[in-house]
């Protein structure tokens, strides 16, 4: 097999079905940590990394150029490279599976705390990661190549287009801040291609 899944742990929150495990991504022999999700409303289980990818193709980032900044937030990557960059067997999330992840936990308007880390967000910003999800504030960079708002925003694509050109939908979760009905919001936003945001990985 190129990876190994091992589910180690079953649980359950708020009614969804969850298990945990690991995958070894063959390319470069780094493990990622897997949850999957059996959907109350549709019955399907989806399988997402945990982590965001780092894995290095052409047109990724780390974080400010600073190698260092890999192993905890992952990379930064352009779209095309991001369509590009998940390991065999697996996908770059679509838009429908960021919308049916976000409903399970809450919708837009709440699922923000159970999605974040535990640490890592600026201005008490963390989350509970009652999800086990894990998302980190890894900032973006920018068309220009300028790197912003990390510990502040998490941003991740979709491979779905919005419909214009160089838009593609993207995901992020904000910090807490002085507004902080605003520290369990995800919003859904149109990306233009050229940025660098992180990637979530979802099993074929």
């Amino acid at each position: 097999h190129i990876f190994t899944l091992l589910f180690t742990l079953l649980f359950t929150h708020a009614g969804i079905a969850q298990s945990t495990g690991t995958f070894t991504d063959s390319r470069d022999g780094q493990t990622y940590k897997t949850i999957s999700f059996k959907s109350a409303l549709t019955g399907t289980t989806f399988t997402w990394m945990v982590q965001n990818l780092n894995y290095k193709v052409q047109n990724s980032y780390a974080y400010d150029d600073n190698e260092s900044n890999r192993k905890k937030l992952g990379l930064l990557y352009t779209w095309e490279a991001a369509k590009k960059a998940c390991p065999n067997g697996w996908h770059l999330a679509t838009d429908s599976e960021w919308s049916m992840l976000v409903s399970e936990f809450g919708g837009t308007d709440k699922a923000g705390e159970a999605l974040k880390s535990v640490n890592g967000w600026n201005e008490d910003g963390n989350g509970t990661n009652s999800s086990g999800f894990n998302a980190l504030p890894g900032g973006q960079r920018t068309t220009e190549g300028s790197y912003r708002v990390l510990g502040y925003f998490g941003f991740w694509w979709s491979s779905t287009p919005t419909g214009e050109e160089g838009k593609v939908w993207g995901w992020d979760i904000s910090y807490g801040g002085p507004d902080m009905s605003i520290k369990s919001k995800v919003f859904r936003y149109d990306v233009d291609i050229l940025g660098g945001v992180s990637v979530r990985c979802v099993r074929d």
